[in-house]
């Protein structure tokens, strides 16, 4: 009898993660109701691809929509055993109370997991606005794709590899754009409302809210995330359409808030949602569209 010497050899796994929502919410007033998620997709943990597709529809006069679409994969990159995912979700023919409308909303999100624990790449190319109105008015947000072009760099080989310090949110080089954008917020901050009240006084309340409490200095403890945006500051509206604009936010007197390409990046995973709606007067409640985000785990040796 022959003995056998050799073992099946044991590779790293990784644990995927993706999502993505095309369209979704609830509203509380004047009803309640949630605004169905069609085709929102999840990816299988050991990777693979799926991908879902659906005609448009209208939801009681408040959202409509003619097709949405959502698409994740995740697999390992044979040439250098880095684990990636990809996901996106597209809308066409939105429309949010005849307030918000677009011919074409993408958002696109690409993770490649380095296997020797550096920091993850990330990019948005392919995320975008297409024919993007407010209350009738052309906009064309400046998307950047540039936020997680360049980093710091790993620590020393084997010293912290996967710990908090070598992810996104311990980047100086990322912080100092995430930096800028509060800068541009603030220098960008306009409103058009009549009576609408001292301006530090209005400026320091959206600060609050749309950057969710955080400022530039970065993270306190490893679950905390950066709240930042795609876009600096959103194009100016014409004097004569009542608004207030703050980077990538902007309120609608009896409409409500909506922000554009905001970005959450924790320290292993990174959520982007290209509208997010908090509705106001007369009609109550909250919708979001194009909503991807990515994760993974690596486990083994």
């Amino acid at each position: 009898m022959v003995e056998s010497t050799s073992q099946d050899a044991i590779h790293r796994s990784f644990y995927y993660h993706a999502d993505a929502s095309a369209i979704g919410g609830s509203i509380h007033r004047p009803f309640s109701g949630f605004v169905p998620s069609q085709t929102s997709i999840s990816l299988p943990i050991v990777g693979g691809f799926q991908e879902k597709q659906r005609r448009g529809r209208k939801w009681k006069n408040i959202v409509s929509y003619t097709s949405e679409s959502t698409h994740v994969s995740g697999s390992l990159r044979d040439e250098t055993g880095a684990w990636t995912t990809q996901v996106s979700a597209t809308i066409t023919g939105l429309n949010i109370l005849e307030v918000i409308t677009a011919e074409k909303v993408v958002a696109q999100l690409s993770v490649e997991y380095d296997p020797n624990g550096g920091i993850a790449s990330i990019s948005t190319v392919g995320s975008q606005f297409i024919d993007l109105r407010i209350g009738g008015n052309p906009i064309d947000p400046v998307i950047r794709h540039d936020l997680f072009s360049e980093h710091d760099g790993n620590p020393a080989a084997g010293s912290q590899a996967n710990t908090a310090n070598n992810t996104w949110p311990r980047q100086q080089v990322f912080l100092n754009k995430v930096h800028e954008q509060f800068g541009a917020a603030k220098e960008g901050y306009r409103d058009t409302r009549p009576n609408g009240g001292p301006l530090q006084n209005r400026f320091q309340h959206w600060m609050d809210h749309h950057f969710h409490g955080h400022d530039s200095r970065g993270l306190l403890n490893d679950r905390d995330y950066i709240a930042c945006s795609l876009i600096d500051q959103l194009p100016n509206l014409p004097d004569r359409f009542p608004h207030a604009l703050c980077g990538n936010g902007i309120y609608i007197p009896d409409f409500g808030s909506v922000y554009f390409g905001e970005l959450f990046v924790h320290h292993h995973q990174v959520r982007l949602a290209m509208i997010r709606a908090q509705l106001g007067s007369p009609v109550g409640g909250a919708i979001s569209s194009n909503v991807v985000s990515a994760n993974g785990v690596p486990d083994g040796p």
